[in-house]
């Protein structure tokens, strides 16, 4: 096990992302997507996977560094922008705050946005709107690699949902789910630590569970019919709202860059907008200490709420550095290398073996 400072995370991405020329402002915008998974152990889509993604996708000219993201509509409370084939990070944190600052206004706000690459983890756009003592959703769609349920082949992508609440003394909740049973980047992980899947996870080329990670071809909506219907929904809330494309139409990193790419759905809430000022942080907390008031169940150590486990990660990270095994910084680093990073900024940043 290696450990890289939480600073020198930072460092690695901003010098990376330089190195391909990416525009300071956008940058900042991917490092601080970046982090934010990483720090909350979100590694399929932290340091691991997305930064290297970004800098082959930029390299291979399949993210427009210059693209404009166009205002196509923009309503009181609504909007729709056009990406134009940006980086992902990018546009979404513009959509998200945009959202924020039509809530903030006039009580809910909600961007859909589309032709935009991959944005990362959804519940650093969702805790944007948190911070600001907004609820925060957040929806993307992805390319076709899920089954529905009862099927033999993708049709839609891992889909996912978040959701960040703002508490008063506790909290916040932060929810961030694919629609399938795992994030794609759990099965690259298991591939690369030559680990088994999980039964339930995924289906081969014939449509038969496998447990194989080389074998994956499509992965399995969670929860059977519910999970496919709740990905069926961000399909709907995403490309189809935006007029753009849905389930087998979407595709990411190839084709033309303006008439490609996923589509996402922001909203923020003001909730003094509705319960008397105050009182909906109480409720909220209220929430929190009544599921931690829950004893166990057998087999279980205590009860947990959607970001508990991802808070606890963030604080031993910012104590401790990030956890490398050595496949995984030798794949962020063999990746950053093929998009073109070259090896004395990567090797600055080797990290520490730990006892």
């Amino acid at each position: 096990m290696r450990r890289l400072s939480v600073s020198q995370a930072r460092e690695l991405c901003r010098a990376a992302l330089a190195a391909l020329e990416l525009p300071d402002d956008q940058a900042e915008i991917c490092t601080n997507a970046v982090l934010f998974a990483t720090l909350r152990g979100l590694d399929s889509h932290g340091i691991i996977s997305i930064l290297p993604g970004l800098a082959n996708r930029i390299a291979r000219g399949q993210i427009d560094r210059s693209a404009p993201i166009e205002m196509i509509r923009d309503d009181t409370v609504t909007a729709l922008l056009k990406g134009n084939g940006t980086i992902g990070p990018v546009m979404a944190e513009r959509s998200m705050r945009l959202a924020i600052d039509k809530a903030k206004q006039h009580g809910v706000g909600i961007v859909v946005g589309y032709n935009c690459d991959h944005f990362g983890a959804a519940s650093y756009y969702s805790s944007l709107a948190a911070e600001q003592g907004l609820i925060g959703i957040t929806m993307c769609n992805a390319g076709p690699n899920v089954a529905p349920f009862g099927g033999a082949k993708g049709v839609h992508g891992t889909n996912p949902i978040s959701y960040a609440v703002p508490g008063k003394e506790e909290g916040p909740l932060i929810l961030d789910i694919a629609t399938s049973a795992a994030a794609h980047g759990q099965i690259s992980k298991a591939r690369r630590r030559g680990q088994a899947l999980p039964p339930g996870w995924a289906i081969d080329a014939e449509g038969r569970p496998t447990t194989d990670p080389a074998a994956a071809a499509a992965l399995l909506p969670f929860g059977g019919h519910k999970g496919y219907g709740i990905g069926l929904l961000v399909d709907v809330l995403t490309g189809a709202l935006a007029g753009w494309q849905v389930t087998l139409g979407v595709t990411q990193g190839e084709g033309e860059m303006r008439v490609r790419g996923q589509s996402i759905f922001m909203q923020a809430i003001d909730p003094e907008r509705f319960a008397a000022p105050g009182l909906f942080r109480e409720r909220v907390d209220q929430i929190i200490r009544d599921v931690r008031s829950i004893p166990p169940a057998e087999g279980f150590k205590e009860v947990l709420l959607p970001g508990d486990l991802e808070q606890r990660q963030e604080e031993e990270r910012r104590r401790l550095g990030i956890p490398f095994y050595d496949e995984d910084w030798q794949a962020l680093s063999q990746g950053l290398q093929r998009a073109g990073v070259p090896a004395e900024i990567v090797d600055k940043y080797i990290p520490a073996m730990t006892d």
